[in-house]
């Protein structure tokens, strides 16, 4: 009888998707995205609250983590986490994208 973990049957050759994610997203080049993503957003989350004219400054993180950034949310918004969910899933899945592709340049065949 073949299982899952047996050497014949290639599931444990083949990366699980956690493993994968996993791998992405803490690939330098990802991390590196990710913080100049979180600067980014502290510096215009206090801009907004503390400066009398920053009308714009929402706008340069939310375009840092564009497609996702843009995706209205359904409903009415009634709280403040609900603008800020589609900014920081639209980083986390560009931070993914940009870990993959640092795996896959970084391979060698």
């Amino acid at each position: 009888m073949i299982t899952a973990a047996s050497p014949g049957s290639g599931a444990a050759d083949r990366p699980s998707l956690l493993r994968g994610v996993r791998t992405a997203l803490t690939a330098p080049a990802a991390l590196i995205y990710l913080g100049g993503f979180l600067a980014l957003f502290v510096w215009a989350l206090t801009t907004t609250l503390t400066a009398e004219d920053a009308s714009f400054a929402m706008i340069w993180p939310s375009l840092a983590a564009l497609p996702l950034s843009f995706l209205p949310v359904p409903g009415p918004v009634e709280h403040p986490v609900l603008v800020f969910l589609p900014m920081f899933l639209g980083a986390v899945v560009n931070a993914g994208v940009i870990g993959w592709c640092h795996r896959v340049l970084r391979t060698t065949r």
